[in-house]
């Protein structure tokens, strides 16, 4: 009953699943050619909400049918190194036949004015200093940047564009404050993303101090924390960093540890550990 149970109640916390992801469209806005891929950037419209997501395709040539969804702090600049070349991550997912999608989440990139990363959530105009009146009646920037790593998984799912064929797969990858939010994606979306790569970082959100830290999730340290997120992804493939070792939970399946997890204890660079686990 762990699913059923912990499932329903993380599907609340978060407020969506893959199922009430909403109705996705593409609005394409620039085309680049390279050498061996094609670089497209536009936004994801989610019409359901009223929401718009910044995003890049990077498109190899021979195109082997996989999608790789890459998140960082970034936004999509995560995607490049700061001299403006591919990461070697991502070069590797692109020559192994993957396409590499990149996208600004909520307060990410193209949403920030003055180009800094988001410290301080927003909260309602109430004198009183209580999580309450904000995350008693809006989602939280944790369940809203999920959101958005769902509208992506939504889109490449069911959409289609033009005479391009739909993903044969589709992975999801997070990495810094990331991790923790496609490991909440993953354990709403079902089926939907066949294998993830994240980073935790060692991040619990039992460990916040603040309700406006851009991770904070009200209740998410109420159903075994992010270890309980870990166990609701299950049956799904998945490689995880940034943990000393891998979680044990009485109720994640018969045996009450996780059965599809590989784990990496290595000090190696860890995108590039992913990528190659990814293209398996």
């Amino acid at each position: 009953k762990f699913h059923q149970i912990v499932g329903q109640a993380v599907a609340t916390m978060l407020g969506r699943t893959y199922e009430t992801a909403g109705e996705v469209a593409w609005q394409p806005a620039d085309k680049m050619e390279h050498d061996e891929y094609f670089e497209i950037t536009g936004l994801l419209r989610n019409n359901t909400y009223g929401e718009a997501l910044p995003v890049v395709w990077l498109y190899p040539k021979q195109w082997n049918g996989r999608a790789v969804v890459w998140l960082g702090d970034d936004g999509k600049a995560s995607l490049l190194r700061k001299n403006g070349e591919l990461q070697p991550a991502i070069r590797q997912l692109l020559q192994g036949g993957a396409t590499v999608v990149g996208a600004d989440l909520l307060f990410q990139g193209e949403f920030l004015k003055d180009g800094q990363p988001l410290k301080q959530t927003r909260t309602v105009a109430n004198p009183r200093e209580s999580a309450a009146y904000t995350f008693g009646y809006n989602d939280s920037l944790f369940a809203q940047r999920t959101h958005d790593v769902l509208t992506i998984v939504k889109f490449l799912r069911t959409a289609h564009v033009e005479s391009h064929p739909s993903p044969s797969a589709v992975a999801v990858a997070g990495f810094g404050a990331a991790g923790p939010l496609v490991l909440a994606a993953r354990a709403v979306a079902g089926d939907a993303i066949d294998a993830t790569a994240a980073d935790t970082g060692g991040f619990r959100f039992g460990k916040l101090l603040a309700y406006r830290d851009p991770q904070f999730l009200p209740g998410g340290a109420k159903y075994l924390d992010l270890p309980g997120l870990i166990a609701l992804g299950e049956p799904q493939r998945l490689w995880l960093s940034g943990e000393a070792s891998l979680p044990t939970l009485a109720g994640a399946d018969a045996s009450g540890s996780l059965q599809h997890v590989t784990l990496n204890l290595s000090s190696a660079d860890a995108p590039f550990a992913a990528a190659e686990w990814l293209l398996k």
